[in-house]
């Protein structure tokens, strides 16, 4: 177990939040590759402008 001295104000480590970092960064990566097919496929329905 890490000692205290080794954490954040978050209570990771540093290998834990780079953990979740990366976890959280392709999470995010699906969201907008998503509302980007979302739109896509919007405009190519009814165009907006």
């Amino acid at each position: 177990m890490a000692d205290k001295s080794d954490l954040s104000f978050t209570g990771l480590t540093d290998q834990q939040a780079q953990e979740l970092h990366s976890v959280y960064m392709s999470g995010l990566w699906l969201f907008v590759t998503m509302a980007v097919i979302a739109h896509v496929a919007v405009y190519i329905w009814q165009p907006w402008f």
